[in-house]
């Protein structure tokens, strides 16, 4: 009984026993922790300008504040920010702290890094290289270009994180984090030491190699023979069998990504289709999001209508209602548009069949059953969704180009900004790929705008609910589907693995591992 894809699951887990235990007695020295990565993130020039730092966070560079686990801010290297208004923040720095080639962390190694951000052009801050400016040693001010007082809570994110002087973490990072870069092999491995001299308590591992595994069930078998103490992302699919093992646990991050589809409502022919509003919301009112989470999502995801998780938005989540499950409600919205089933119970009008095509983010974070869910639920009122499943590099391409109607994905709150992934991709000149297809108009903008100009942060989470409103329950531009558990399979003798629920924001000093 089973899926094809389990029943093969259970021969390997059956077949890799033996080996599990001899790799395990095989392994190197206990001060090491072997991590099974996703595939190589650093081939792309956008993150090999944050080598260890982004997506894949070795703890080798560390920003100004910290995102805690409830998406608050914490002070790390700068240890106080004060508003002095004029669009200005004041940050004070710690003292004390010393870059992995002894020299000092200073004033103007923020200024240094943060320009750096602004000329590789991976920062969404809105900066300019002339944003920040060193007050003295210790104290820097940061001005962006336009208002945008969400500054502090967005510089938690590792693509801010300092590094030395004139140095170049395309190649080698020297930064202040407890880890010290040790090599990167290209498709290969990251490598990692621990920092003797790190400001805080030093990691309880003597080095971290990262090694890549684009392939799940290479990761997964890996795991299994004792190649890797820890494998990340998981399919749902192994959850069931890995809890079976005694040499192994199951461990899950509370949702920090909600898995959604976003619509293009802007598209060029033949990708217009969405641009009716009564299309977009008979999709969402066929996916029965219930049945998704329990059955092919195992339980391991919870029922969402934001965005990003509701706990950013405090009390104002509730007010987002999202579109119900309402097949019947959807079928009315289509027959509304002109949409009349056909002889093979595809709706067409004016000789055009319904026909939707759907791209997906990459595989790694989204079970292939779940595209073929979607798929089955919206044939039931008569449209048709193609799955265009393609390489990370040509779905990208499709995107910048708009070329889809629907994007299956999982975006990660990743700061403690409240507004962060609706400025990131529906907002006016957004720098998310997609951005002029998704876009989702001066209302929705002029919400925003009066987010980034507010110093309340209980206001901020009430705009961003009421943003969500309109981006979701109004326009259906966005059509969450489920918050999602991030799941880990770890080795027995790993301690001390605490997930965060934003992946950028793993925190590897308090593992270790027992021989």
């Amino acid at each position: 009984r089973g899926t094809v894809k389990e029943r093969r699951l259970w021969i390997v887990l059956a077949t890799l026993t033996v080996f599990a235990i001899a790799g395990g007695a095989q392994a190197q020295g206990a001060s090491e922790l072997r991590v099974g990565w996703l595939a190589d993130p650093f081939n792309i020039e956008l993150n090999r300008q944050r080598l260890a730092m982004y997506p894949l966070n070795a703890n080798v560079c560390e920003p100004l504040f910290r995102l805690t686990h409830d998406f608050r801010v914490a002070p790390w290297l700068g240890v106080r920010s004060v508003y002095v208004g004029n669009n200005t923040f004041r940050i004070r720095l710690r003292q004390g702290v010393r870059f992995h080639d002894g020299s000092p962390f200073t004033a103007e190694t923020v200024k240094y890094s943060l320009d750096r951000t602004v000329r590789a052009r991976i920062g969404y801050s809105f900066l300019a290289e002339g944003s920040t400016r060193v007050i003295d040693g210790e104290t820097v001010e940061v001005r962006p270009t336009r208002p945008n007082l969400r500054l502090v809570e967005q510089l938690v994110h590792p693509t801010y994180a300092i590094v030395a002087l004139n140095n170049d973490p395309r190649m080698h990072p020297v930064c202040t984090g407890p880890f010290r870069f040790r090599e990167y092999i290209a498709q290969e491995r990251l490598a990692v030491e621990a920092n003797p001299d790190y400001w805080q308590s030093p990691p309880k591992v003597g080095r971290i190699t990262f090694r890549f595994f684009p392939d799940d069930n290479t990761r997964l078998l890996a795991l299994l023979s004792g190649q890797i103490d820890l494998a990340v992302e998981l399919p749902r699919s192994t959850v069931r069998l890995l809890r079976q093992r005694r040499d192994l646990q199951v461990v899950t991050a509370k949702p920090g990504a909600v898995m959604m589809m976003t619509a293009n409502v802007r598209g060029k022919e033949p990708y217009t289709l969405l641009r009716d509003v009564r299309l977009r919301r008979a999709v969402a009112m066929a996916i029965d999001r219930t049945t998704l989470i329990r059955r092919v999502m195992e339980g391991l995801a919870i029922a969402v209508n934001t965005v990003n998780p509701p706990e950013i938005l405090g009390p104002y989540a509730p007010l987002v209602k999202g579109i119900p499950y309402d097949p019947e409600g959807a079928v009315r919205q289509l027959e509304e548009a002109g949409w009349q089933r056909g002889p093979d119970g595809v709706r067409t009008k004016d000789g055009r069949r319904l026909q939707l095509v759907l791209l997906m983010s990459h595989p790694s974070d989204i079970d292939p059953q779940i595209p073929q869910y979607l798929q089955g639920q919206l044939r039931r009122v008569g449209i048709d969704l193609r799955l265009d499943l393609m390489e990370a590099a040509v779905t990208d391409a499709r995107l910048d180009r708009g070329e889809f109607d629907l994007f299956l994905w999982t975006p990660n709150q990743n700061d403690a900004n409240p507004v962060f992934l609706l400025t990131l991709w529906w907002f006016k000149g957004a720098i998310a790929r997609a951005g002029p297809y998704v876009y989702a108009g001066p209302e929705f903008d002029a919400i925003i705008d009066q987010a980034l100009r507010t110093a309340s942060i209980a206001e901020v989470r009430r705009l961003a609910a009421d943003a969500m409103r309109l981006l979701i329950d109004q326009e259906a531009i966005a059509i969450p589907l489920a918050g999602i558990y991030r799941i880990f399979g770890v080795r027995a003798e790993v301690d001390g693995f605490r997930p965060h629920p934003a992946r950028l924001h793993a925190d590897w000093t308090t593992v270790s591992v027992r021989r």
